[in-house]
Order: C-alpha cells, then structure tokens, then sequence
C-alpha cells in the first residue's frame, strides 16, 4: 500500500524535524518547502494528499499560501493544516469564519501525538502491505479466540443459571429462617404478654375469691336473718289467730252491736296489714 504525501512548508528547523519525526513512522512521505511560493508550485507538480502550512514564512505569509490552494481549481480539495508560533486562537477563530478556511490549525507548541491525530483524522491510517497482511491475521486471530471465547461465555452462562437456581433454594431455605425466626420472636411475644395478662387473671381470680368469701359471709348472716324474722313472722299469725278467735268471741256477746263490730273488724284489718309478707 503506497504512503500518502504530505507537503510541509515551513522554514522553522525545528518543526520539520518534529513533524517529521511524528509522520514518517506512520508510513507518511514528507515533502518540504521553506517558503509558500516554492511550495505551491511544488504542490501543482506532486499533488500531495494534504498541506501543512506555518503562517510565518519568509517570503509570503501562511494565510495567503492556503488561500491560492482553495482558489487553485486542481488543488482547492488538498486538506490543509495551520500552524503558527505568534497566532492567537482568536486569529484562528477569525479564519474558520472564511469561506478560504482550513481544515485544522495548530498553535506552537504542540505535541507530535497531537499532529499524527490530526493528520490521521484528515486522510486516514496509512500502513505497508506486510502490516496490513499481519493485521489481517491478528484479526482472524481474534475473530478465533472470540469464537472460543463465545462457547465460553455460552458455557458460564449455563453454570450462571444453575448457580442462580441453586442460590435461588437457597435463598428459599434463608427466608424461611427468616420467616421462622420472626413467627418465634412474635409467639415470644404473645408468650410475654400472655403472662401479663396471667398476672392480671390471677390478681382478679384473688379478689374474686375474697369477694366471694365476703358475699358467703353476708349471705349466711342474711339466711340466719331471715330464720329469725320467719320465727317472728309465724308468731305474730299466732297472735292474728288468737285475736281471730277472740274477735269471733266478742261478737257472739256484742252481737246487737254492729258499730263496735264493725270498728274493731277495721282495727283488725289495719293490723292484718301491717303484718310483714312472706
């Protein structure tokens, strides 16, 4: 594969050498021209594949030279490359503007990787056919081992789900642990709270109890009571009868008297009355 050509024309010593020593590695011929007229006629006859231009020449001035290569009908497609030592990144904002433009400018200093990247970015990767040859099989090489290293992948994967699965029963068996140890703390809890509530049962069982002694207690004193007001009770209807009987005695002798008997038969029920009920 033939190198690309480069045109370089620039009197500064010292960036022929770095642009040189940054291109030819690269498989890039450089031509060189001190000054910008000789350059763009050495251009018309080589026809390189881009120009690097310094706007500090001595017989003209780097503007003016990029300016004949876009008018120039045969060469108005060359990429072409800006440097400079004294330009300001303004007067190169300026020149983008134009219709005459470059295509990159570079400020002095600069680094040899940051020209190889531009050059590269402007008119490609250039390299012999031995190397295109070894890269081609460097690539057939990987397209191998991507092969070997997709079965790979293909067999991780399978182990992935199967240890997934397996992590799966496990985290099943995890989280019934779980769940069992937080079922034991709430029945430890219900347990804990069932023996409050035990306290609590107990202490009302013991003043049950001795409410109920109290209640067997006033119980038994109201049957003892209540003995002796039947006792009362059956001798005050003793009593009735016996007023009865002498009522019904006093009437056989007062029989002509209905007014007397009349008053004491009221006296008598008053009496009745005033008898307390079973």
């Amino acid at each position: 594969m033939p190198s690309k050509k480069i045109l370089l024309i620039d009197n500064d010593v010292e960036y022929q050498a770095l642009i040189t020593n940054a291109l030819e590695p690269a498989n890039y011929r450089i031509n060189m021209s001190l000054d910008g007229e000789s350059g763009f006629q050495l251009a018309k006859k080589d026809r390189p594949d881009l120009v690097i231009i310094a706007i500090e020449l001595q017989d003209s001035n780097g503007y003016l030279i990029s300016k004949k290569f876009r008018e120039d009908e045969g060469m108005k497609n060359i990429p072409i490359i800006l440097i400079s030592r004294d330009a300001k990144p303004k007067d190169f904002e300026q020149h983008r503007k134009l219709k005459i433009r470059a295509d990159e400018y570079l400020l002095k200093p600069f680094s040899e990787d940051v020209l190889l990247s531009k050059v590269q970015n402007l008119i490609g990767f250039h390299i012999t056919e031995k190397e295109f040859e070894l890269m081609q099989e460097h690539l057939n090489s990987m397209i191998q081992e991507k092969i070997l290293l997709d079965d790979r992948i293909t067999v991780l994967e399978k182990e992935n789900d199967e240890l997934k699965s397996k992590l799966g029963s496990i985290g099943d068996v995890q989280r019934a642990i779980r769940e069992g140890k937080e079922k034991e703390a709430g029945l430890v809890k219900q347990l804990n709270e069932s023996k409050e509530h035990t306290k609590v049962i107990d202490k009302w069982l013991t003043e049950a109890n001795d409410t109920k002694e109290r209640l067997q207690k006033d119980n038994d004193k109201l049957t003892r009571e209540n003995t002796s007001a039947k006792t009362e009770l059956e001798n005050l209807r003793k009593q009735v009868k016996e007023l009865d009987t002498a009522l019904n005695a006093l009437q056989n002798r007062v029989k002509g008297n209905s007014a007397s008997t009349e008053k004491i038969k009221n006296l008598l029920s008053q009496a009745i009355a005033m008898l307390p009920k079973e």
